[in-house]
């Protein structure tokens, strides 16, 4: 019996030798794998930012990265426009020597002061009603020492205008 037992110790032996073998080989296994994934990660990393590889590089500028770079300004260029505020018009009249805004007589300096409370993208439109150069010329410089857009325009005085006037007005109400 004792030569049964000594047999069945070498064999367990044996069997806990390649047990251990195999271990250390899947380990080594396992390893390896997650090396290899890690010096893989480690390259594409290295290549994205060296600019080559997955197209999301920096590139030498061929001409094919030309076009594209133009398309690229030109949607930049047109999403800039579409964000702008809308300009709204505020309308003043110069008759003479006096300031006419929404229907009534105005001082410049009432006027300055209701241009303090408007927005900054309000365009200013002067109607030109036989002023006076000096009238005109106050107007403006405030304007300008304000920082404010204006445009000028001469008043219409026949029938035709006010036919043009109506036509415009109910055009605008369409938008």
């Amino acid at each position: 019996m004792s030569i049964q037992k000594d047999v069945k110790k070498m064999y367990m032996n044996d069997l806990e030798r390649e047990n251990k073998k195999l271990k250390k080989k899947r380990k080594k296994r396992l390893l390896g794998l997650v090396a290899v994934i890690i010096i893989a990660l480690a390259i594409i990393l290295l290549l994205s930012y060296l600019g080559l590889g997955l197209g999301g590089g920096k590139g030498n500028g061929g001409a094919e990265s030309v076009s594209e770079s133009s398309s690229v300004a030109e949607t930049t260029v047109s999403t800039t426009v579409t964000t702008e505020a809308p300009k709204i018009l505020v309308d003043i009249k110069v008759s003479g020597s006096t300031y006419i805004y929404d229907g009534q007589e105005i001082s410049l300096d009432d006027f300055k002061a209701k241009l303090a409370t408007m927005n900054d993208n309000v365009v200013i439109s002067i109607t030109d009603d036989n002023a006076t150069a000096n009238a005109m010329t106050d107007l403006e410089e405030m304007l300008d020492s304000e920082g404010r857009q204006f445009t000028i325009a001469q008043a219409k005085t026949d029938s035709s205008a006010v036919d043009s006037l109506s036509e415009s007005s109910e055009s605008e109400e369409d938008f």
